[in-house]
């Protein structure tokens, strides 16, 4: 079985102590590439080290994560200054989107769209894929994706409806769904709603390691070697062949991101 985690923090203080010993384990499971996502200007520097250390394996996603929407311009403009002068390392601009989760202060609220539509239009500039965050925001979110039209989408962690699925296979972009652990979780019955109601074509295998483990792991620190588990929740879902659907996602991942293995 060939794997790939398309959205992961191996950077995270969590993973980083014991990275040699995850991915050790991550390719004994199968797993042929991690992604890791940035999320602040702080965490390009480890994501960037780890691409160079494991130039064939550890993969680079650079971008601000919502939560960080409040920092200055100064901020951002050093952030795009370092994504820019790495662009020959980097494989998407994320995660960024919109989280309303823990507030909705309509000037926080602001300042998130402005930043994601700001670093959606950077990565239409750079020609680069976006990966998604979103979080008790589907309608904005799916706005902006509406609005900006970016060619290639990883919706990470996806959380949304299949009505609201349904709205972005009607836009004209190359439009992704990043599953994982949550779909192993007993109680949750709309990404399995999703799953089974979207083609596994737009289905993207994730842990976002060291969160969101699987059953039996669940509360665990999650890692890239549980993701057979998540395929074969996938294939029971979609009651496909478990061997066969691994292989399609791994190719999907590979297709996402422009990579050759």
């Amino acid at each position: 079985m060939r794997i790939i985690d398309t959205h992961c923090h191996y950077n995270d203080d969590q993973i980083y102590p014991i990275v040699d010993e995850v991915i050790t384990r991550a390719k004994a499971a199968g797993v042929q590439a991690i992604f890791n996502n940035g999320d602040s200007l702080a965490s390009f520097t480890r994501i960037l080290e780890l691409q160079e250390k494991y130039p064939d394996f550890c993969h680079s996603v650079l971008g601000i994560h919502p939560e960080h929407a409040a920092h200055d311009q100064a901020y951002f403009e050093e952030s795009y200054r370092q994504i820019k002068n790495n662009i020959d390392k980097i494989s998407a601009i994320g995660e960024i989107g919109l989280d309303y989760h823990y507030s909705k202060d309509p000037e926080y609220v602001q300042a998130q769209k402005f930043r994601f539509i700001e670093q959606v239009r950077l990565a239409k500039e750079l020609h680069l894929p976006i990966v998604v965050h979103s979080r008790d925001a589907d309608f904005d979110t799916l706005d902006i994706i509406r609005q900006e039209l970016p060619e290639k989408v990883d919706l990470h962690c996806y959380s949304g409806s299949v009505e609201i699925a349904r709205e972005y296979l009607k836009l004209p972009i190359d439009f992704r769904i990043g599953v994982g652990g949550v779909c192993t979780f007993k109680n949750a019955r709309v990404i399995k709603e999703v799953i089974q109601y979207c083609s596994e074509k737009i289905i993207l295998t994730e842990t976002d390691a060291p969160y969101l483990a699987p059953t039996p792991h669940r509360g665990q620190m999650n890692e890239s070697s549980y993701i057979p588990l998540i395929i074969e929740a996938i294939a029971s879902l979609k009651m496909m062949d478990v061997e066969e659907l691994a292989e399609k996602l791994y190719q999907q991942g590979l297709d996402f991101y422009g990579l050759s293995k």
